[in-house]
């Protein structure tokens, strides 16, 4: 009983982190939160590798317990298999997607003064869309002009602030370029 019960908490909270997901993800909700805990590498310890574990522990004790395996070895096949599967989930997907998320996010801080290029016209007093590259990886960003003035698409501008992810920007004039270069 408890192997369908932990199976069937597994594939509710994937099911239910899904359907949660995409339904914060269509109103814009963002909820992100940094709650780390670090353990030793054997002991990963993070929302998704738990529910691996606890979806795989279950799955393998109904299929052992219904060819016939001895409770006892149902039980440790079952968590042996639940840990390894928890392991390389952790090693092979969660480790790589924090070493990207970590080296190709610039800080907004480190954005400050950044040449962008305007991709969607800026309305006055509106927004509109800019590009800017940043360790060699081109982002888009929603736009403001910082006194609220109409910006052709194609316009060079420079990132003077950014609040609430509205990146606020000014052009860049004839004599800005020459500051700069000298």
């Amino acid at each position: 009983m408890i192997y369908k019960i932990t199976f069937i908490t597994g594939i509710l909270y994937a099911v239910t982190s899904l359907v949660l997901g995409h339904l914060f993800d269509a109103v814009d909700m963002d909820f992100d939160g940094d709650m780390h805990i670090h353990f030793f590498t054997i002991l990963p310890i993070k929302p998704i590798t738990i529910i691996a574990f606890i979806t795989v522990f279950g799955g393998v004790g109904i299929m052992c317990s219904n060819k016939g395996v001895r409770p006892i070895f149902t039980f440790l096949i079952a968590i042996f298999l639940a840990y390894a599967i928890a392991l390389l989930v952790y090693r092979f997907i969660m480790i790589p997607l924090y070493k990207v998320q970590n080296t190709s996010a610039a800080s907004q801080k480190e954005l400050i003064g950044l040449d962008a290029v305007v991709k969607s016209s800026i309305m006055e007093r509106g927004f509109g869309q800019i590009a800017y590259v940043k360790n060699g990886n081109t982002y888009y960003s929603p736009a403001k002009h910082v006194k609220g003035e109409y910006i052709e698409a194609g316009t060079k501008v420079f990132i003077v602030d950014i609040k609430d992810n509205i990146y606020y920007v000014e052009k860049k004039n004839f004599y800005y370029e020459i500051e700069v270069n000298i």
